[in-house]
C-alpha cells in the first residue's frame, strides 16, 4: 500500500460521497487506503460508510475538533504517504491519481501541486493561484510560507514517517503550521504539474476569515520570528490592497 487518503467528516454526507466518488475506480485500489474519521455524525454517514466496500479503515465517534480528528487519521493510516482530502474536497479525476501514484514511486518526501477552488455545488471557480494573492511556487520548502499559505493543504502529499502532528491549540489554521513543521523534516520536495485536488470554498477557516488571519499571524511569528513576520505582514496588507477581489 502506497497512499493513505485521510478524510475528516462531520454531518456532511454529500460532501463525503463526493470525496470518495473517484476512488470507486478499482484500478488503483490496491495502492490506496481510505481512512475516514467521522465525528459521530447524525446524518447517516456511519451507515453509508458501513455499506461501502472501499472503506475498510474508518471510525465514527466524538472528537475534540477538526485537528484532533486529523491527528486521529494520521495514527490510523498505514500507507507510506498521507494525503488529506476532507469531506467536500476531492481529487481532480482518476487519471490525476494514477499520475500521483507514479510520482510517488520515485520516493520523494513531498509532492505538491495546484488546487482548483470550487463552490458548494462543486463548480470550478479558478485555481488557487488565480483566486488568491499567492502564486504556487516552483520550489517549496519550510521558508516558502513567510508571505502566507501558497500551497493548498489538499494538494500536499507527504511521507507518513515525516508528517508532523497537528497543533490542536490552533483552531483555524493548524494546517499552515502542520505544513511548515512537516517541511522542516523533508529534503526532496517535488512539484507535480497540473491540478491535484479541488477545494470547496465554504470550508471552516474560510467562514472565519478574521480569526484565521489573526491566528495565522501567530503561526508565522512562531516559525519565522517577530520582526520578519511583522514586516512580511505589512507586505501582505499591501499585496491585498493592490489585489482587490482576491482571497
Amino acid at each position: 500500500m502506497i497512499l493513505s487518503v485521510i478524510s475528516i467528516a462531520y454531518n456532511n454526507i454529500n460532501g463525503l460521497k463526493k470525496t470518495l466518488e473517484v476512488f470507486s475506480d478499482h484500478s488503483f485500489n490496491e495502492a490506496i487506503e481510505l481512512v475516514i474519521v467521522d465525528g459521530n455524525s447524525t446524518d447517516g454517514t456511519k451507515d453509508f460508510l458501513a455499506s461501502q466496500s472501499i472503506c475498510n479503515n474508518w471510525v465514527s465517534e466524538p472528537d475534540k475538533g477538526i485537528y484532533n480528528a486529523m491527528n486521529k487519521g494520521l495514527k490510523m493510516a498505514k500507507g507510506e504517504y498521507v494525503w488529506f482530502l476532507n469531506s467536500g474536497d476531492f481529487a481532480k479525476d482518476a487519471a490525476t491519481i494514477e499520475r500521483l501514484l507514479k510520482h510517488l514511486q520515485s520516493g520523494p518526501d513531498v509532492i505538491y501541486a495546484e488546487t482548483m477552488m470550487v463552490d458548494e455545488h462543486w463548480k470550478p471557480l479558478g485555481t488557487r493561484s488565480e483566486m488568491s494573492t499567492r502564486q504556487l511556487p516552483e520550489r517549496l520548502n519550510w521558508q516558502s510560507f513567510q508571505m502566507g499559505m501558497n500551497v493548498g493543504h489538499q494538494s500536499f502529499v507527504v511521507k507518513r514517517s515525516l508528517a508532523a502532528d497537528y497543533n490542536e491549540s490552533y483552531r483555524y489554521v493548524a494546517d499552515i503550521d502542520w505544513m511548515i513543521s512537516t517541511l522542516k523534516n523533508c529534503k526532496t520536495v517535488v512539484k507535480m504539474e497540473g491540478i491535484l485536488a479541488c477545494f470547496t470554498l465554504d470550508g471552516f477557516s474560510s467562514k472565519h476569515r478574521k480569526a484565521s488571519n489573526k491566528e495565522r499571524f501567530q503561526v508565522l511569528k512562531n516559525h519565522y520570528g517577530a520582526l520578519p513576520n511583522f514586516w512580511n505582514h505589512f507586505k501582505i496588507i499591501l499585496r491585498k490592497y493592490f489585489s482587490k477581489g482576491k482571497l
